[in-house]
């Protein structure tokens, strides 16, 4: 892209229809926070649609609202830089005590961050649907199939009803199998990924219930899930899912499966047990 975001939005502007210049509009007074907003969120703040948005953004010659993003946060660097706090960005020259530092606020900031977005009233309820569940499939694409995996190998010393499946087509095999009972874990940063949404769908159609964990309230998922808990920092638009976001999600699984022992903790020391008997058999 020739120009930068800024200069073409107001070099196009007056081609704009009344409603693409109120995404403009916001996008120009509100550019730190466009970076880190939802399309959903974006389309509620300006009072147009989702599908406004998409193609205010190919009028731009842009990919999408993803890209479009990306070029404001290529367009805000010089100024974040100036602006940053002295010592919070990692340099090349810091130390690698200094980087260790650095990297361990981050993470403090993130998990912090988690334990003030998780609601105690939605915990309680995606507690009672794992609890009740007759089956559970924890999944995740990309950097959130790791969490997935994750939670299932902690939930499963608990349970054998805890399932994940990496393969994508794999995936849609078993939520197409999926009864009224069984509950779906899903973590998704964005909530708006393809995957997710196509998931939604056959999930909905089985009538199988959704626990989504989110950075995004208003994701276009989060409109479909049963519950939804909420986490994660502001992930520059550059990082491609950080080390933090995954921290946080990660703590969501700890608090969630606390939640999940506590309703029967004898069945789980018993499960745990036999784990734990099972996995001695491994060790030299």
């Amino acid at each position: 892209m020739g120009k930068d975001i800024i200069a073409l939005m107001l070099q196009e502007y007056e081609h704009f229809t009344r409603a693409e210049r109120k995404i403009a509009d916001y996008a120009l007074e509100h550019q730190e926070q466009t970076q880190y907003i939802s399309i959903t969120d974006l389309s509620s703040q300006c009072g147009v649609a989702v599908s406004t948005v998409s193609l205010f953004c190919r009028k731009l010659k842009l990919a999408g609202f993803n890209d479009f993003k990306l070029e404001l946060a290529r367009a805000a660097l010089p100024a974040r830089e100036a602006l940053c706090e002295p010592g919070s960005e990692i340099m090349a020259e810091d130390s690698a005590a200094t980087v260790m530092g650095k990297v361990l606020s981050a993470v403090q900031d993130a998990l912090s961050n988690a334990y003030h977005m998780l609601s105690e009233r939605e915990l309680h309820r995606a507690a009672d649907l794992v609890f009740q569940a007759g089956q559970v499939i924890c999944l995740g694409q990309g950097n959130h199939a790791v969490v997935a995996l994750a939670a299932w190998a902690q939930f499963s010393t608990t349970s054998p009803k805890f399932k994940t499946i990496q393969d994508s087509h794999m995936q849609t095999v078993v939520l197409s199998t999926l009864s009224k009972g069984d509950v779906v874990l899903y973590f998704s940063y964005s909530g708006a990924t393809h995957e997710l949404l196509e998931a939604v769908e056959v999930i909905r159609a089985r009538g199988a219930k959704l626990i989504l964990v989110t950075r995004y309230p208003n994701s276009p998922a989060s409109a479909y899930a049963d519950v939804v808990l909420l986490c994660g920092p502001n992930e520059q638009p550059f990082q491609f899912g950080s080390t933090s976001a995954l921290m946080a999600q990660l703590y969501v699984v700890e608090v969630l499966l606390s939640e999940f022992v506590r309703r029967n903790p004898e069945a789980a020391e018993e499960n745990r047990r036999s784990v734990g008997k099972a996995l001695t058999q491994k060790c030299v």
